[in-house]
């Protein structure tokens, strides 16, 4: 047997590994346990939320309505605005690499009609 894989735990890398994984089971627990608490945390306090909420919606109905239609315009208008932002995002990448090649054309197509011109004008 060599020394690194030797019997004996005082400091051979065995005793290393076990002690490493004994800390991160104390570690694993100990974010468990926190984990739990804020379960139950959040989950009064979305409890609480949706309570008084509820009670705010019975005591006044057309307010809740009022904010729930201002609500949804501003998500549509978002989204409205976020759609036409693309399509001109799409609308400028498509004329950037159509003027490229237009530009080619164009310059041919002048040098056409030029020269057509002047025959027109010699006869």
């Amino acid at each position: 047997m060599n020394a690194t894989t030797s019997n004996d735990t005082n400091g051979t890398p065995e005793a290393e590994k076990t002690s490493f994984a004994d800390k991160a089971h104390v570690q694993l627990d100990k974010g468990k346990e926190a984990l739990a608490d804020a379960a139950g945390r959040s989950k009064e306090a979305i409890s609480d939320a949706a309570r008084s909420t509820t009670a705010a919606v019975k005591k006044k109905p057309g307010t809740t309505a009022a904010i729930v239609a201002g609500a949804a315009a501003a998500v549509a208008g978002a989204a409205f605005g976020a759609s036409k932002l693309l399509d001109k995002k799409k609308a400028g990448a498509k004329t950037k690499s159509a003027g490229s090649s237009s530009t080619s054309s164009g310059k041919s197509a002048s040098t056409k009609s030029g020269s057509t011109a002047s025959k027109s004008n010699s006869k």
